[in-house]
C-alpha cells in the first residue's frame, strides 16, 4: 500500500509546490507588487485555516480515500484555471483553491501512513512520506520553471493540471484507502481547545507553524532574489530543487542520525544553524553559491517534518490522530497567512533582505522551543 500512496503524495504535492514559482513568477509578470505577491502567498493558507480541523476530523471519520478524491480535484480545477485565465484576479482564484484541496488532501496523506501498519513501523513509513515530500519538492519548482522558459506559464500550469488528474484516476478505480479510522477512546469530546491544552502537544503545533513559515518563506521569496541578481526561471527551479534534493537526503539519513544524537539537540542545533545561513542569505550573489546556501539551508531545514509528524501523532489521543494534524496544519496555515502578509510590507519596502532575516528569527524561535 506505501508503494501506491507514496507516488500519490508526490503527484499532488508537486502541483502545490511548482505552482508558487509559477504563481509568483507570473504576478511579477503582471506587473504585481511585492506586497501582492505576499498576499498571494497568504491566500495558500486561509481555506486550510478555515478547514484544517474539519478535513482531519472529517479524514477521522469517513477515511482518507474521500478526502484524496476532493483535494485532487480541487487542486485539477486550480491549475485547469491558471491555465485557461492568467491575470491577478486569476491568480488569486488558483491560491484560494490550491489551499482548500492540498488541505484535504494532505491531511488524508499524513493521516493513512501514520496509522498504516504496526506502530513500530510508524517513524519508517512517515520518513518515507517525508523522502516522498523531498521528491516532489524537487520535480515541482525545477518543472515549473522548465516549462515557464520554454512553454509559457499556461503550459505549467497545464503540465501541473495532468499530475493531479493522474492522482484522480488512480484514487477513482482505487478502493483500498475506505476503512475509517478508530472512534476517540471513551466517547472524548472533540474539542481542538482540549488537544491546547497539553503543553507537548502545544509546542509541537507551534514549532510546526513556525517551521512551515520559513519554508514558505524560501519558497515564495527566493525567486524574487534569484531575479534581483538577473537569474532566469530555469536557474531558479534548480536551486529550489537542490533545496529539495537536500531535504530528501537529510530525512533519508534521518534514522541513523537519531541514533547518536538526541531530537531535541538536533532540532535545536539544526534551526539556530539554519537561521544564521538566512541572515547571510541576501548577500549570496554568485550562482554557485547560492546553490550550496540552498542545499544546506535544505539540510537542515529538511528534518523538521518527518520529526514534527512522528512528534504530532505521539501526542494524539487514541482516534484523534487526523484531527491533530489538521490541528498542526491549521497552526501551518495560520504562519502562511501572517507571516507573507508581514514579508510583503517588508519586501516591497526593503527587497528580500528583511524577509530572509525574519526568517532567521523564526528559525531561532525553533530551536529555542525544541530545547524547552
Amino acid at each position: 500500500m506505501m508503494r501506491l500512496i507514496l507516488p500519490l503524495c508526490i503527484l499532488v504535492h508537486a502541483c502545490y509546490i511548482g505552482s508558487k514559482i509559477v504563481v509568483s513568477l507570473l504576478a511579477i509578470e503582471l506587473g504585481a507588487s511585492q506586497a501582492i505577491v505576499g498576499l498571494l502567498a497568504a491566500l495558500y493558507g486561509v481555506a486550510p485555516l478555515l478547514l484544517g480541523v474539519h478535513s482531519g476530523r472529517f479524514s477521522d471519520t469517513v477515511g482518507t480515500r474521500p478526502p484524496l478524491l476532493i483535494g485532487a480535484g480541487l487542486v485539477a480545477l486550480a491549475m485547469l484555471t491558471g491555465y485557461l485565465f492568467q491575470s491577478i484576479a486569476s491568480l488569486i482564484v488558483v491560491t484560494t483553491l490550491l489551499g482548500m484541496g492540498f488541505v484535504y488532501y494532505n491531511v488524508a496523506i499524513q493521516n493513512f501512513t501514520g496509522s498504516y501498519g504496526p506502530v513500530e513501523h510508524r517513524a519508517r513509513n512517515l520518513s518515507w512520506l517525508s523522502m516522498a515530500y523531498s521528491v516532489s519538492a524537487f520535480i515541482g519548482p525545477v518543472f515549473g520553471g522548465y516549462m515557464i522558459d520554454h512553454f509559457g506559464h499556461a503550459a505549467a500550469f497545464l503540465g501541473f493540471a495532468a499530475f493531479a488528474g493522474v492522482a484522480l484516476i488512480v484514487l477513482g478505480v482505487n478502493r483500498r484507502f475506505g476503512t475509517p479510522a478508530a472512534a476517540p477512546a471513551g466517547g472524548a469530546a472533540r474539542s481542538m481547545s482540549e488537544l491546547l491544552r497539553n503543553p507537548p502537544l502545544r509546542r509541537v503545533v507551534i514549532m510546526s507553524g513556525l517551521m512551515v513559515s520559513a519554508w514558505e518563506l524560501y519558497l515564495f521569496y527566493m525567486p524574487l532574489h534569484g531575479i534581483s541578481i538577473g537569474l532566469n526561471a530555469s536557474t531558479i527551479g534548480l536551486v529550489l530543487g537542490v533545496y529539495a534534493a537536500a531535504a530528501f537526503v537529510v530525512r533519508f539519513l534521518l534514522p541513523l542520525i537519531l541514533r547518536h544524537v538526541s531530537m531535541v539537540h538536533l532540532l535545536s542545533v539544526s534551526m539556530v544553524t539554519a537561521a544564521a545561513v538566512f541572515v547571510g542569505l541576501p548577500w549570496v550573489k554568485v550562482v554557485w553559491l547560492l546553490i550550496a546556501a540552498s542545499f544546506t539551508i535544505g539540510l537542515l531545514l529538511g528534518l523538521c517534518q518527518p520529526v514534527m509528524m512522528t512528534l504530532s501523532f505521539e501526542r494524539s489521543p487514541a482516534g484523534r490522530t487526523g484531527e491533530v494534524t489538521g490541528l498542526r496544519l491549521t497552526a501551518n496555515n495560520i504562519a502562511r497567512i501572517v507571516v507573507p502578509v508581514i514579508s510583503g510590507a517588508l519586501g516591497a519596502a526593503s527587497g528580500a533582505a528583511p524577509v530572509f532575516w525574519m526568517n532567521a528569527v523564526n528559525l531561532a524561535a525553533i530551536g529555542w522551543l525544541a530545547r524547552r
